[in-house]
């Protein structure tokens, strides 16, 4: 589903106007950037990215209408819609990771505190090493950018060198079915235009 459609489902779910949540979901399918691929779900369809998205965002959003919704739940019904009515956790995500995918991660070592809490923050909510592929790609630089600002993207891109997202993802498994089926009666419903 496209963030336009998320949009829609969420004018719907919330009030306001599709336009008020745009720039939301347009952050959760960010991945898609990088790899135009269903994979690219594992970066931020989960309870990681709700919480990048707070950060980004703020707690509330006020939309057109004048109500105030929490972004949390915003980005929790980005995923479930995508993901069978599941939020996940990156664990939930990383459990069929290749075990080849953690040496394929070189380790980065930052002098500065905030940037190294942002970068090894994957690891420490999923206890998975292979959950860095996340914050050590260009996928991470592109993310410290949105949330740090460019001056913390810019250090990161000197220890990140030629670690592509792309390449990292292709050794994620996905072997449940909610990880790679949306909710077919929404979409449906959007095509109808019942939304």
């Amino acid at each position: 589903m496209n963030y336009w459609k998320h949009s829609l489902l969420s004018r719907k779910k919330f009030g306001g106007e599709a336009e008020d949540y745009l720039d939301i979901h347009k952050f959760i399918d960010s991945g898609k950037l990088f790899y135009f691929h269903v994979k690219h779900r594992v970066l931020l369809h989960n309870t990681y990215g709700i919480e990048l998205c707070i950060q980004k965002f703020g707690e509330i959003l006020t939309n057109s209408s004048n109500q105030k919704i929490l972004v949390r739940d915003i980005a929790a019904e980005h995923c479930k819609e995508d993901l069978m009515n599941v939020v996940p956790t990156l664990s939930n995500w990383f459990k069929y990771s290749d075990a080849g995918l953690q040496d394929m991660i070189r380790p980065i070592y930052p002098s500065d505190n905030t940037l190294k809490e942002f970068i090894m923050k994957p690891l420490l909510m999923s206890g998975i090493r292979s959950s860095l592929i996340i914050t050590h790609s260009n996928f991470g630089i592109f993310l410290t950018r949105e949330i740090l600002g460019l001056d913390y993207a810019l250090e990161l891109a000197n220890y990140v060198q030629g670690q592509h997202i792309n390449e990292l993802l292709q050794h994620i498994s996905l072997k449940d079915r909610w990880q790679y089926t949306p909710d077919l009666k929404q979409l449906k419903e959007i095509e109808n235009g019942t939304h």
